[in-house]
């Protein structure tokens, strides 16, 4: 048989010690513990070892991306990229010259650590595929430098907020930061509930915020943010009051506004001069009889007439020092330190503020912060109204210390207040980076056994339970139901592995039900299919983690809605090579040729994401059914979209993988992809190509995938080595040695396979082999048995859902595409047309390169070739008339 490096090295070791067959290394890369609820089980990926073929090579240069990345600085330095931004954040040093990873990744990236999630993963497949020491040491590294950040975040989240010299006694320090701790002070609700008049005013020093705790201590931003808040009061990002230290780029002056119309009705008064910086500068604003005065340092600096009142704003439950209401506009936090804040119930004449802003004069009437107490999250109120203040930041000693993160909690923060999606006015998908982190610790511990690992995951599932279970059910409906800042990748999956691995430990699925999407879960469990517009990758793992909370006893609901989404996409959304998805975005059911021109201008549909899930979420439903339709989803996915998602060529600088793989007539795949969601999960695909080939049952091993491959089947002390020559000859041989035993060989038939013949021992075995189904060899295994399955490959074509005359071109697996670049623009002008009569056999020539045809002047080639060139998966068949007699 032919040997990879990884069987090699295990042969190597074990040849003196151990009888033919029994190769198994024990617990890295098993596969987790089978469900009570699996009808069959898979085997782990150091269980299965990949032989030569189209499958390695894709494999193999994934692996040349593992082992060679940064690796010129060393054999860490790789790791130390996926570190950066988890040590930045934890106020720890990163190595010199060490730079983020990029992209989405990089220092102010809203998805930062998410990368080095997937980046986990790829490591502990390829330890587990290869047995190659090398990415164990990078794993352990990475999971090392993973705990001391969590461990600084801790010790930085125990200590109480301390206070710093201000300008008489004590001070509050805000760091501020667009992308930084959301340290603001939250004052009593309805302070000014029902007033006509009102004075606040307050000393303020806008300072650089601290270099130690930014996302990046190499860039500052400037103190006087646009929109940064001193103060707002108010019901809601509607009705409010605030001043801010600079208006915009237009007016980088302060102002003070009130509105109960949002940004539209503010009714404002603006300085005419830009705030002073490092110097304490005293700030009042004065509201009442139809006036608002701005003053600086005791001197008016605007004045105008504004109508409205704080009575005018109704109940005020979100009062804060250095915050500013949600969601409108560009959302940012104060960098400054604040003393002596005062609120009072009338209107101040012009030498009262100046005795204010000579230090003298009374304090606040309604409340007064001196913050001159003790270090602590509570601001004490010295004007004797017993109205005490809270601050909010990650040294108020309410944070759980397993919280570990690339950026700090504001944006969960966010989530739970607000979310919109894109720049500095919004989040992007918090709880996803989570899922990524925890999925990649969990890979750790369960491909190399890392307790470290656990732990880590174990505190990242406790944090969260600590943040979600203090929601009620209507805010999280809200959070998981908005677009692009409520994905959450398959958080809930990971939360019931956890429960898995950690038995005694309820609050974990407790955690994952969360995770609910409540309206589509309830939809999808009544079949009705709601699919039209959501966003695709945002969905798809959240039924894959239904599925495993079922796993864990959560109700037979969950199993329901995985097994009716799954049904909802495939076919009546999956284009030819098992992608899904117009951009990012499903549409309508049945609606494929309609959809090749749909929105984006680009042509990227079938991001591939989705089928990096709809693959889990398929083998999943496998394991439970052991229904053939889920296999040939995966045999579909893996030989087309998958394989054609890695470019053939070499590279050490990024994974060389696809975002998209477009299905609009003309368009190229584009490669690459550092620091994006498919460059993560592009580096674990190429990892865990084996993962599907057999599986188990007591009575049975399952061949679902033609694969050259050794399987290393431990509980029957038995190897199987199979030599397939798919996807280029409809052939596999399967071999057996060691003790083998009695069992049924499951075969599975592809469904293009409408002839499917086996032979045991070069002898014909009676099989009725219908396409799409598994067929049965049983009998008493013994050492040297071999199987030899002959299944001739043919053109098949398959016609869109919604239109028979354009169709796509198969041979066998192999989906065929027409190299040609765009021809039209639209349905009816941008498909070539091929003549194509009933026969596909005499139209179609083969070209001399494998896997090549032509048809009717047109050259297909197979998909999986993994270049730049143009192409058309779809084309309409024109059947030409008959010869006139």
């Amino acid at each position: 048989m032919n040997l990879n490096r990884r069987n090699a090295l295990r042969l190597g070791a074990l040849a003196s010690v151990a009888p033919a067959g029994l190769l198994h290394q024990g617990p890295a890369g098993a596969a987790p513990a089978a469900p009570g609820s699996w009808a069959v089980r898979p085997f782990g990926l150091d269980e299965v070892a990949l032989g030569d073929g189209i499958f390695a090579d894709k494999r193999d240069r994934m692996l040349h991306y593992a082992s060679g990345y940064e690796a010129g600085r060393g054999e860490l330095a790789g790791p130390d990229r996926m570190l950066y931004n988890f040590r930045a954040n934890a106020g720890l040093p990163n190595p010199a010259g060490i730079t983020p990873p990029g992209s989405w990744d990089d220092a102010n990236g809203y998805l930062r650590g998410h990368y080095s999630g997937h980046f986990l993963s790829m490591l502990a497949q390829a330890y587990a595929g290869t047995g190659d020491d090398l990415y164990r040491r990078k794993l352990d590294h990475l999971v090392a430098g993973l705990g001391e950040a969590r461990d600084a975040l801790a010790a930085a989240a125990a200590l109480p907020t301390p206070r710093v010299p201000g300008r008489t006694g004590t001070a509050l320090r805000l760091t501020g930061s667009p992308l930084g701790h959301a340290e603001h002070v939250s004052l009593p609700s309805g302070l000014i509930d029902g007033l006509t008049e009102l004075t606040i005013a307050t000393w303020v020093n806008l300072t650089l915020p601290d270099r130690t705790r930014l996302p990046d201590p190499g860039q500052d931003p400037a103190p006087l943010l646009n929109g940064a808040k001193v103060f707002s009061f108010g019901a809601n990002a509607d009705r409010h009051l605030y001043l801010t230290v600079r208006a915009d780029n237009a007016n980088p002056f302060p102002r003070f506004a009130i509105t109960t119309g949002g940004a539209a009705g503010e009714q404002r008064v603006t300085g005419t001069a830009p705030l002073p910086t490092g110097v304490w500068t005293h700030l009042a604003v004065v509201l009442g009889a139809g006036t608002a005065t701005l003053y600086v340092d005791g001197t008016a600096a605007a004045s105008g007439p504004v109508a409205l009142s704080p009575a005018d704003l109704g109940a005020t439950a979100a009062n804060w020092i250095g915050r500013g209401q949600f969601p409108q506009g560009s959302v940012q936090y104060l960098g400054a330190l604040v003393d002596s804040f005062h609120v009072f119930g009338t209107a101040l004449g012009a030498g009262e503020v100046a005795a204010l802003a000579a230090g003298e004069g009374p304090g606040g009437d309604l409340a007064s912060y001196l913050f001159d107490e003790a270090s602590g999250p509570v601001c004490a109120d010295s004007s004797g109204n017993g109205r005490d203040a809270e601050v909010v930041a990650p040294t108020d000693g309410r944070r759980h210390p397993g919280f570990l993160a690339a950026y700090p909690e504001t944006q969960f923060l966010r989530l739970e207040e607000f979310a919109t999606y894109g720049g500095n006015a919004g989040i992007w998908a918090p709880y996803y980076t989570t899922h990524k982190i925890l999925a990649g610790l969990l890979d750790a511990h369960r491909i190399s056994g890392s307790t470290d690992a656990l732990d880590l995951a174990a505190g990242i599932g406790e944090w969260v339970h600590s943040r979600l279970s203090l929601l009620d059910r209507a805010r999280l409906d809200r959070m998981w139901s908005i677009y692009i800042a409520g994905e959450y990748g398959g958080v809930n999956e990971s939360l019931a592995d956890l429960a898995q691995a950690l038995p005694g430990r309820p609050e974990f699925l407790e955690t994952a039900r969360y995770f609910d999407n409540t309206a589509l879960l309830a939809a999808t469990v009544a079949g009705e299919d709601l699919l039209d517009g959501k966003h695709a990758n945002q969905h798809i793992p959240q039924f894959t983690g239904y599925l495993r909370m079922y796993e864990q006893g959560a109700g037979e609901d969950y199993f329901t809605a995985a097994e009716r989404f799954w049904d909802m996409v495939v076919p009546h959304r999956a284009y030819a090579h098992g992608g899904t998805g117009v951009g990012e975005i499903f549409r309508a059911r049945d609606v494929i040729a309609g959809s090749l021109w749909q929105f984006p201008a680009d042509g990227n549909h079938a991001e591939t994401c989705c089928v990096y899930n709809l693959i889990k979420l398929s083998r999943n439903l496998f394991f439970h059914t052991k229904d053939p339709k889920y296999m040939e989803y995966v045999e579909r996915a893996l030989f087309n979209q998958i394989l054609a998602s890695r470019r053939d060529a070499d590279s050490t600088t990024n994974p060389q993988v696809t975002y998209f793989v477009p299905v609009r007539p003309g368009q190229r795949r584009g490669y690459g992809n550092t620091g994006t969601c498919c460059g993560g999960t592009g580096m674990e695909n190429h990892t865990k190509h084996q993962e599907s080939v057999y599986s188990a049952s007591d009575g049975a091993l399952y061949v679902n995938l033609y694969l050259s491959s050794t399987l290393d089947w431990a509980d029957r002390r038995t190897e199987v080595v199979q030599t397939s020559e798919l996807p280029y000859e409809g052939a596999s041989r399967i071999e057996f040695s060691g003790r083998g035993g009695r069992f049924g060989l499951k075969l599975r038939v592809p469904a293009w396979a409408t002839s499917f013949t086996v032979e045991v021992n070069g002898r014909r075995h009676p099989v009725h082999a219908r396409p799409g189904t598994y067929v049965t060899v049983e009998r008493r295994w013994r050492d040297g048995d071999t199987v030899d399955v002959a299944m001739p490959l043919r053109l098949h074509a398959e016609a869109a859902l919604d239109d028979p005359q354009i169709q796509s071109v198969y041979y066998g697996p192999t989906l065929l595409a027409i190299k040609s670049g765009p021809v039209g623009a639209d349905l009816a002008t941008g498909l070539i047309d091929v003549s194509v009569g009933d026969d596909l056999d005499e139209a179609f020539e083969p070209a001399g390169e494998p896997l090549h045809f032509t048809a009717d002047g047109r050259t297909f080639a197979p998909l999986h070739l993994g270049d730049e060139d143009p192409y058309h998966l779809y084309w309409r068949r024109h059947r030409p008339s008959a010869p006139t007699p």
